[in-house]
């Protein structure tokens, strides 16, 4: 009770009631913020936009389909289809992934109004298949997943995953001269020393 009404109290001060020892801790936070913001350039360094030439076409390293669906036969018949689509298309198939099928299973009553002894089991299974594609294009890869995903059969999902090649920032440069420079003048200091070595043995 007290401290909700000293709470009350000081929220209907007003600001020339404050003490100052209040004042002082809020405009210290503030200073250290903005001191933070400037020490770490954010303002200063926005990110770059890279603008992308017309006409140019995007570059992906790796495209990844995923499918899952409780029956194995039909996935099987969806992998035939798939390489078929990928040798058409000549889109390069690196591999297919089979990893092991997850079960769900639940041990419940026969029916609601069962007696307790009457239960049964009750297992779902979903089964995965993984295709990996590398080093294609934007325009082959939008025709590809159309006509894939246009003939995807019932009951079977699909997940896409694609890592697209971008080109470097600005504030990327590689190594200036000067740093080789260095380099080949040290291993010839390096080379001197031991001659000089040898000639003194």
């Amino acid at each position: 009770m007290l401290a909700r009404t000293v709470v009350n109290q000081i929220f209907l001060l007003k600001t020339s009631q404050i003490p100052f020892s209040a004042l002082s801790l809020t405009c210290r936070s503030i200073t250290t913020a903005a001191r933070l913001k400037k020490q770490l350039n954010v303002a200063a360094t926005p990110r770059p936009h890279i603008e992308r030439p017309s006409g140019s076409d995007e570059l992906y390293k790796r495209l990844g389909v995923e499918v899952r669906g409780h029956d194995p036969a039909v996935l099987e018949s969806y992998e035939r289809f798939v390489r078929l689509v990928s040798t058409e298309l000549a889109v390069q198939l690196v591999n297919v992934e089979n990893p092991p099928f997850f079960t769900e299973r639940w041990t419940l009553l026969r029916s609601k109004f069962a007696k307790k002894k009457y239960w049964r089991e009750y297992e779902i299974r979903t089964y995965y298949k993984k295709f990996n594609f590398k080093h294609i294009t934007g325009s082959t890869a939008d025709t590809f997943l159309e006509y894939v995903q246009r003939n995807l059969p019932e009951g079977i999902m699909m997940i896409v995953e694609r890592v697209r090649l971008e080109s470097f920032r600005d504030n990327l440069v590689p190594p200036t001269s000067s740093f080789s420079s260095s380099s080949t003048t040290t291993t010839k200091t390096t080379s001197e020393k031991t001659s000089q070595e040898q000639d003194t043995s």
